[in-house]
């Protein structure tokens, strides 16, 4: 009796001290926001903010979207907050990091996707002068994922600036904040959930409108793989390497030629957005009788 009581209340005591050393370290502190960055089609980087200065660990779990089971992945130390690990392609994945000391566990930080599609931007854009210094602004939207749709605005010369955020399924805004004889530019992108590492969706095509008299927006848009030059004849239109899309304002009427030139290793594909030139290779011919958007298509090639 006397050797059980001992075992017992040296049992006793080894829980009692592990007790007492888990009350007197706190739990670390919640992980920040965990963000993932592809390094390649089979390999992805999480990252996350180390909130806490008491952790001895980091535990990092994943599991593939539709399933519920959470795995560990691993385990990184102290003052580590970046983990590498293998996926695979088109697989949805999704992670939760939490930290760890001899006090507890912290509660997990956000989850995180990887591989998930965001949302597809906008199409069928359109901007409409309704008034002196209003504006209808349409869209399609092409989305079922997505958290809202941002409408940005900009006045020729300047930047864009975003001007409203519109909950999902919405694809109609109107403008009320037009400045009178001033020509603007707008654009829409469907919105993901960047606190789960689902990217917004690219911004749609621009469309124009002026409550300026007697003046057309003309708006340029290259694109494609590769890259290239445009510029108009009466002078104006100016873009390039450096400058994707750029406009400028002609008097009503106006016949404009728009030259595409191929930059280093590109090639010209062709006019998109003008019926009259649609797909040519040629110079691109339009007469201002209304607001224009003319996109253009480079494709990069092979050195030679």
């Amino acid at each position: 009796m006397k050797r059980f009581s001992s075992i017992a209340l040296l049992t006793c005591v080894a829980s009692l001290t592990a007790a007492a050393v888990a009350l007197a370290v706190a739990i670390p502190r919640q992980p920040g926001v965990v963000r993932s960055n592809k390094i390649s089609k089979s390999q992805t980087l999480l990252t996350w903010r180390d909130r806490s200065d008491n952790e001895t660990n980091f535990e990092i779990q994943r599991r593939r979207a539709g399933k519920l089971a959470w795995r560990t992945r691993g385990f990184t130390d102290v003052d580590v907050n970046e983990f590498v690990d293998g996926v695979r392609p088109n697989v949805v994945f999704i992670y939760r990091v939490r930290a760890i000391n001899e006090g507890g566990l912290s509660p997990f930080s956000n989850e995180c996707f990887v591989n998930r599609t965001p949302p597809s931007k906008p199409i069928s854009v359109s901007a409409t002068l309704i008034g002196l210094t209003k504006a209808r602004i349409r869209w399609a939207d092409r989305s079922a994922i997505e958290t809202g749709f941002r409408i940005q605005r900009r006045e020729l010369g300047k930047a864009f600036e975003t001007i409203a955020d519109v909950p999902a399924g919405t694809e109609e805004y109107l403008d009320e904040t037009l400045a009178a004889a001033t020509s603007y530019i707008y654009r829409v992108r469907a919105l993901g959930q960047p606190n789960r590492c689902i990217k917004h969706s690219k911004y749609s095509q621009e469309r124009m409108v002026s409550s300026k008299g007697g003046v057309r927006v003309l708006s340029i848009t290259n694109g494609g793989t590769g890259r290239g030059f445009v510029r108009s004849v009466p002078a104006g239109i100016n873009c390039g390497v450096l400058k994707a899309s750029c406009a400028y304002e002609f008097p009503v009427g106006t016949t404009v030629r728009l030259i595409a030139k191929p930059g280093k290793n590109s090639r010209f594909k062709g006019w998109f957005g003008a019926s009259v030139c649609s797909n040519s290779l040629d110079d691109c011919v339009v007469r201002m009788g209304q607001n224009r958007s003319i996109s253009t298509k480079f494709k990069r090639i092979k050195a030679k």
